[in-house]
């Protein structure tokens, strides 16, 4: 059957939170999920039932992921690692080499999507393509990291925006301090926000995306225009030959290296659209689009947007010394009146609001999808699709919990909170690296399992998935590093140990309990059901 021939508005039946259809329940289905032909047969392929709503389009989806990665609104409160680890110069030259270095990343992610799109994501393409003796505990592992990553960016967010909250006082009144207990409280209500937005109003999150996009764009200009016609300026040499190793490091070469955290993580999260999957119409064919389009206009934010921070600076050590710790705000006060750099705050404030939001569905459908496969402890109510509303909605609740959990840590070490950021990125990191691994393994020694897709890599598909898995692996590499020496317990990047520590306490809940139900979602798909 042609997967790509015309679309169908399927009528499918959904499970509820009893275990039962709507046919069960209410006799002829009076609902209509917006399936596609196309995407009723990768459903079927991949053993799933439809359970969501296909309310997504490709340019809504597009907006979605743009505005959950927020690569402008949070990159600017990110940059400070890479000014002390580089410099002006090593946070452009970071950016734009990770940039490059991330496209064969991301075209490996969008020939998986479009072979498998569903909103497991990376732990389902490490189970349906690794060797089978090893896919149960790869992919078991991988559905781990994932999480860690969804979950940690959660956090992240909602506490960019309660220090967004205390900025905005602080620019109003040099006398605020920054109280960890008053973020933390300000983070907690912002989580209640984004779960009410995501939960409540989830029917109209498509209608909201594209015109949200635009005013990222329009929020976009009004930030960086003001800042070139007004802000005092960095010359062209200290812009891109004055390096600077306020690290410690021992040569400028590992300074740069240690200090790519922005160019690195400002790369990762395009696959956030994947984890949609289940809600896009024609998922296989829109998917790998969507995904580029994010890739690109991401850059297309960023780099002017570090470039006119960077020309913008003429003392770093004022910049990252600033009373709002932000380099980026400094660069506005410099530019202009502290009520219209409320104003510019205020707009990039309710852009990571709804930032929020958007990324809260995003890693509760994540959440949901590992639960379903038994993946998790309370599997069941975790993966329980609410009746009326068509969402995991458990998943919703588990996943603000978490993020208020992790907010506490705040309270006692803003800096190893902030670890976080960088957890984030190295989990997501190892998820990439398993699953390409997995695809170029099939596609070299049993390439007539690999399903059919819209995006295809060609016979250059083994050299894409290789650069991939190498460079993949470097960025989890350095993401470990500390941001200089001697490394004290304040300075210590806690990822490592945060990472290390949940991957244990997955490991010990696999010896103990999910060996026993959790067999690795390729058991379903048609034509790889394996049998214990």
């Amino acid at each position: 059957m042609d997967r790509g021939s015309e679309k169908t508005e399927a009528v499918q039946n959904t499970v509820v939170d009893d275990g039962s259809s709507l046919e069960d329940q209410n006799g002829p289905i009076n609902e209509i999920i917006h399936s596609s032909a196309m995407d009723a047969a990768d459903m079927r392929r991949m053993g799933k039932q439809q359970q969501l709503v296909r309310e997504f389009k490709t340019f809504s989806t597009a907006s979605f992921t743009g505005i959950a990665m927020a690569t402008w609104e949070v990159g600017l409160f990110t940059i400070s690692q890479s000014l002390i680890n580089g410099g002006r110069p090593g946070l452009l030259y970071t950016t734009i080499w990770n940039f490059v270095c991330f496209i064969p990343i991301y075209l490996s992610m969008a020939e998986m999507a479009s072979m498998a799109p569903i909103a497991g994501a990376q732990y389902h393409w490490v189970s349906e393509f690794a060797p089978e003796n090893c896919q149960r505990f790869l992919s078991y592992i991988s559905g781990w990291s994932s999480s860690i990553a969804w979950q940690s960016g959660n956090a992240v967010g909602i506490f960019i925006v309660g220090s967004l909250i205390q900025t905005i006082i602080s620019v109003n009144d040099d006398s605020y301090g920054f109280a960890p207990w008053q973020c933390t409280l300000l983070a907690f209500a912002a989580m209640l926000l984004a779960y009410t937005g995501s939960v409540y109003g989830h029917k109209y999150l498509p209608r909201w995306q594209n015109p949200v996009f635009f005013l990222r764009i329009l929020c976009y200009l009004a930030y960086i225009i003001p800042i070139w016609v007004l802000a005092p300026r960095a010359t062209h040499s200290q812009v891109w030959r004055e390096f600077s190793n306020e690290g410690g490091w021992s040569s400028m070469t590992l300074t740069l290296l240690v200090g790519q955290l922005t160019g690195i993580s400002q790369q990762v999260g395009v696959d956030g659209s994947v984890h949609m999957a289940e809600e896009i119409q024609d998922a296989s064919a829109s998917l790998p689009k969507i995904m580029f389009y994010i890739y690109l206009t991401n850059f297309a934010f960023m780099f002017p947007a570090f470039l006119t921070v960077c020309y913008h600076v003429p003392d770093i050590d004022a910049a990252l010394n600033d009373s709002t710790t932000y380099p980026a705000i400094y660069v506005l006060r410099e530019s202009m009146s502290p009520a219209w750099v409320t104003v510019i705050l205020v707009l990039i404030l309710m852009l990571n609001l709804a930032s929020n939001m958007s990324f809260l569905t995003a890693c509760t459908r994540d959440l949901f999808a590992f639960a379903r496969d038994k993946g998790l402890p309370c599997a069941g109510w975790i993966s329980r699709v609410h009746p009326e509303r068509r969402i995991p909605q458990n998943a919703a609740t588990l996943s603000c919990a978490i993020a208020i959990l992790l907010g506490l840590i705040y309270i006692g070490s803003p800096v190893a909170f902030y670890a976080i950021n960088s957890l984030g990125a190295v989990a997501i990191l190892q998820c990439y690296c398993l699953s390409i691994g997995c695809v170029m393994w099939r596609r070299i020694y049993r390439p007539e399992t690999l399903p059919p897709s819209k995006f295809k890599l060609g016979k250059w598909g083994p050299w894409i998935n290789g650069a991939s898995v190498v460079y993949s692996f470097w960025c989890f590499f350095w993401l470990f590093w500390p941001q200089g020496t001697p490394v004290t317990a304040p300075d210590f990047n806690w990822s490592s140990a945060i990472f290390v520590g949940v991957i244990i306490v997955a490991l010990v809940y696999f010896a103990f309990t999910a060996r026993n139900h959790y067999k690795g979602p390729v058991t379903e798909v048609e034509g790889r059901k394996l049998h214990d």
